[in-house]
């Protein structure tokens, strides 16, 4: 249970606060202080909204940032800082080309529907097609995979294009994809049933 302490003031500072309980209707001292620190506490709280709001925003936006979704052609999304949704390929991917060689993208201001080849990869044996796991339009494509590929054998979490969704609402885009335990579970199934990239 909270204990009551002694607060020693100045008496200076009590009689200014008489002279001012004289000029206002306060019937004493109590309810002058009492009434000075509710409206204290009530800026203060305005004062901390914003910076509460924005405290809860900045914990948020890095979750829904971080957050990769799959499609079952073995492609990643994440949406960016700045709104648009960047796609890379999955380690499963990688891993069934053993090593990428080489990146072909469609070009920038290109349009793409979800589910169509964005571009493919190659390995010194095959070349599979790379497949969009959302709609909208391409407006940017990592040069340095592009010229590098080799950058994806040793971090898949490098994006390779980035695209503005045809519908800005999240859960419009994200339909129809998995997230990471569901995307485990595909991939472990049994090679028979599991999907596989496509190759051309």
């Amino acid at each position: 249970m909270a204990k009551w302490k002694a607060v020693k003031v100045k008496q200076e500072l009590v009689d200014q606060v008489r002279k001012q309980i004289e000029k206002t209707e306060h019937r004493g001292l109590s309810e002058f202080v009492s009434e000075a620190i509710q409206l204290r506490l009530q800026t203060m709280a305005k004062q901390r909204v914003t910076e509460y709001l924005e405290r809860d925003r900045a914990a948020r936006t890095p979750q829904m940032q971080a957050q990769l979704l799959y499609s079952p052609r073995h492609t990643w999304a994440k949406m960016s800082p700045e709104g648009t949704v960047e796609v890379g390929i999955t380690d499963y991917f990688r891993g069934q080309l053993k090593e990428i060689v080489n990146i072909r993208t469609e070009v920038v201001g290109e349009t793409i529907s979800k589910d169509e080849p964005f571009g493919v990869a190659e390995s010194w044996w095959f070349t599979y097609d790379l497949h969009a796991p959302l709609g909208g339009l391409i407006v940017s494509i990592n040069e340095k995979v592009v010229n590098d590929p080799f950058i994806l054998n040793a971090d898949t979490s490098t994006w390779i294009l980035k695209i503005q969704p045809e519908s800005r609402g999240m859960s419009s885009w994200m339909a129809g994809l998995l997230d990471s335990q569901q995307y485990k579970e595909l991939v472990a199934k049994p090679r028979r049933t599991a999907a596989q990239p496509s190759r051309l």
